[in-house]
């Protein structure tokens, strides 16, 4: 038989990239994290991690046993839940930028769900302002949210570069209005980006505003226009823009947590724990996903980036 404890550890570190958070999330020693992998390796004779570089990374087999290993313990919590009534069940409101969605949304429900098969996780995907007045107004329970400076009480979980996307075969001409893509008045980034190309004195023309990444990442992708976006947000058919291409620096972007005054309940504390262990782990668009042991330099990873994103001529 396989211990579940062991698969929780196991899980823990693949969901966190690290033997030391997922030691956090189990509530053991490292070195008892540590012993359990030996001991699931032992038991089914063959290893789980791989070394890469100063970490570790999942090995073939490891890859396999990911998905038995999340049904198993999300077996153990349904029937925890249902007949020793110990599990949560209920119901959590979560809003989310759209921006922010596609590159965390499924990371988090995944391990929600994987621990908490019984709780209904509801979202709402609109700007952050919008998503505060309704955190305020105590219509959701948590949001993960941009922090402008105009929104109060952001648990502030993660920083990154703010860049300049575009299509993989846009040529940036700064001989003429340069088209943009970009969010609505409220919009935080829409702000920096516009006040950065303002000081740089680069004419501009707005192509498109939209409230929802869904609008803009087309226009992007299409070579019809450049946007903005947190480097772990960019995903697909978009590029980093280099800054060999003449665009300004922008500013960086803090990704956090608001939650609702009335207080959280056990199942929306549980969900927040998830989410900021995913919006600490998941890699920036183009990181190799290994699992560091101590971690990654920030710095390392963004020149990684940009050296395998060089631009493209037309």
């Amino acid at each position: 038989m396989l211990d579940t404890d062991q698969l929780r550890s196991f899980l823990a570190i693949v969901d966190t990239g690290s033997f030391t958070r997922a030691a956090e999330r189990v509530h053991k020693t490292q070195s008892a994290v540590s012993m359990h992998i030996r001991r699931l390796e032992e038991r089914l004779g063959c290893q789980l991690f791989a070394k890469h570089g100063r970490g570790v990374r999942l090995s073939i087999d490891g890859e396999k046993l990911v998905d038995y290993a999340r049904r198993m313990l999300q077996i153990e919590a349904s029937a925890l839940s249902s007949i020793a009534q110990k599990g949560l069940a209920g119901r959590v409101r979560l809003g989310m930028p759209d921006d922010y969605a596609e590159p965390f949304l499924p990371d988090i429900l995944t391990r929600f769900s994987a621990r908490h098969p019984l709780v209904e996780v509801s979202v709402i995907c609109e700007a952050s302002t919008a998503l505060a007045e309704r955190i305020n107004a105590r219509d959701l329970d948590l949001a993960v949210v941009t922090d402008c400076g105009d929104i109060r009480g952001v648990e502030v979980i993660r920083e990154e570069p703010l860049v300049w996307i575009a299509a993989p075969h846009a040529r940036i001409d700064l001989g003429r209005p340069l088209p943009m893509a970009l969010g609505g008045p409220t919009c935080n980034w829409r702000r920096l980006a516009t006040a950065a190309i303002d000081r740089a004195g680069i004419p501009t023309r707005v192509l498109l505003v939209s409230n929802n990444h869904a609008a803009i990442a087309p226009v992007v992708a299409a070579g019809l226009a450049i946007g903005v976006l947190p480097l772990g947000a960019v995903r697909g058919a978009l590029r980093v823009v280099e800054e060999a291409e003449g665009l300004p620096p922008l500013p960086p972007s803090r990704i956090g947590m608001i939650q609702t005054p009335a207080g959280l309940s056990r199942e929306a504390c549980a969900l927040a724990e998830d989410i900021r262990a995913t919006l600490r782990s998941v890699p920036a668009a183009g990181v190799e996903p290994a699992l560091q042991v101590d971690g990654v330099a920030a710095a390392a990873a963004i020149a990684s980036i940009r050296r395998a994103r060089a631009p493209v001529a037309a």
